[in-house]
């Protein structure tokens, strides 16, 4: 399973865009279950393609996962702020636990 987390927005916008991308197979195994046990509870694969607020500020930082798994790709845009638990903690173990490309 490979998951692709892109940011922009912040008071940098789009000069400080920032891309991570994870192959849970390359990652050792307690870290690829916690990051899957997190997919999984946030239901990523039936998740709307947006979960944006509608009138976001410029600083808001947007979020782009994709996640590719057996074949089935899918692809969320969203702010912390809209999206699920599980998903905002995913969001935040990505950010913290792996280095931008």
């Amino acid at each position: 399973m490979r998951l692709i987390l892109r940011c922009t927005g912040g008071f940098t916008g789009p000069a400080g865009a920032q891309t991570r991308t994870v192959d849970l197979a390359q990652l050792p195994p307690q870290q690829a279950s916690e990051l899957e046990q997190l997919l999984r509870a946030s239901d990523f694969f039936a998740l709307q393609p947006k979960l944006v607020k509608g009138a976001p500020k410029s600083w808001d930082f947007q979020y782009d996962l994709e996640v590719d798994q057996d074949g089935q790709s899918h692809c969320v845009r969203y702010h912390l702020d809209e999206a699920p638990p599980p998903l905002k903690a995913l969001t935040e173990k990505l950010n913290d636990e792996v280095a931008p490309d």
